[in-house]
């Protein structure tokens, strides 16, 4: 090989893309943790529907900026699609039932309870999108549910019911995960995202009559305007890092909540972990990541099977061969070992 053809050579094998979307999943990720910690710090003062309510209105006009600027206001039109409005409905929820959650519960515990998340969406895309999963990740989904009943406290002695909100948020917000796979292509996430906040506003509203609310103080509204602003900021660039890098990488980058949780924890409400929280990190965490794993090769299996099936073809079209009842690409016909 030529030293010129060396150094046309690419020397990253990533896409710069793919390399920003990567640091935009860790960025997305530290906004979130922040956007939870500010949140739970105005919580201290104001109760949950003003706090969540003066949040959302400020996120509102961020997405409406957006929308905007990116000239999409006829895709307003698609707001009260029904597809939009479940996924906002179930949103309302999930939102509702963990910042409940967060405020009455370590940040770090109620961070790793709802990390169980992706792990019940998995189990829910069996029955609702009729996908199928393997031995291996149904023995994920299992340990990593039991490593999230363990963080609640099963000890009868220690047991409170708020740790099963963060459970019941993780449930919700898998529904809702799987809801938004209807809502088509042409609309846009701000708009979506716009759906949620208006659904969240009149939430909120319902909820304030039974709630005492009060004039928040200048620290409380400084909380809420660093939580929206963070928030909002998270959002735009998980959008950002799933359109730039193969959610294959970014997936795994979730967990980062639950470091970046402990670390919120113990320099901002002086909280750590005991040995049962521990062990339901560990098992929750590492399920997760197996999970992920699980996928990614399955994925990677499948397109170097395409590939194959492809070359087969064009060698069977260039020596004019004829099928001789073999499985081409013999992966085909290997039994899954999953």
């Amino acid at each position: 090989m030529s030293i010129q053809a060396a150094a046309q050579r690419p020397v990253a094998h990533v896409p710069v893309s793919a390399v920003k979307g990567l640091v935009a999943m860790v960025g997305s990720m530290a906004l979130f943790i922040t956007n939870d910690t500010f949140m739970k710090l105005a919580l201290r003062e104001v109760p949950l529907s003003e706090g969540l309510g003066l949040r959302t209105v400020m996120v509102s006009f961020l997405f409406l900026g957006l929308i905007v600027a990116s000239g999409d206001l006829l895709a307003l039109r698609h707001m009260f699609r029904r597809s939009v409005l479940v996924r906002s409905s179930l949103d309302t929820v999930t939102t509702f039932v963990y910042v409940a959650a967060l405020a009455a519960m370590p940040i770090a515990s109620t961070t790793t309870i709802y990390m169980a998340t992706p792990l019940i969406t998995t189990a829910l895309a069996v029955p609702l999108l009729g996908e199928k999963v393997g031995w291996r990740s149904w023995s994920a989904i299992i340990i990593g549910f039991c490593g999230a009943v363990i963080v609640t406290r099963p000890d009868p002695a220690t047991f409170s019911l708020i740790a099963l909100l963060p459970l019941m948020a993780a449930f919700t917000g898998a529904a809702r995960d799987i809801s938004t796979r209807s809502i088509g292509s042409e609309i846009p996430g701000a708009v979506v995202g716009l759906t949620g906040s208006v659904v969240f506003c009149l939430a909120a509203t319902l909820i304030a009559p039974f709630e005492s609310w009060k004039v928040p103080s200048t620290p409380v509204l400084a909380y809420v305007v660093a939580s929206a602003v963070s928030f909002g900021g998270g959002t735009l660039l998980l959008v950002f890092a799933f359109r730039n890098a193969p959610i294959a990488s970014l997936s795994p980058m979730r967990y980062l909540l639950v470091f970046g949780a402990l670390i919120s924890g113990y320099f901002v409400f002086g909280d750590l972990p005991d040995a049962w929280t521990s062990v339901g990190m560990a098992l929750v965490v590492g399920a997760g990541l197996y999970a992920i794993q699980r996928e990614h090769a399955k994925s990677r299996a499948a397109r170097r099977a395409a590939r194959d099936d492809r070359k087969t073809g064009v060698v069977g079209l260039a020596t004019g061969s004829r099928a001789t009842g073999t499985c081409q690409p013999a992966a085909a016909c290997a039994p899954s070992r999953d």
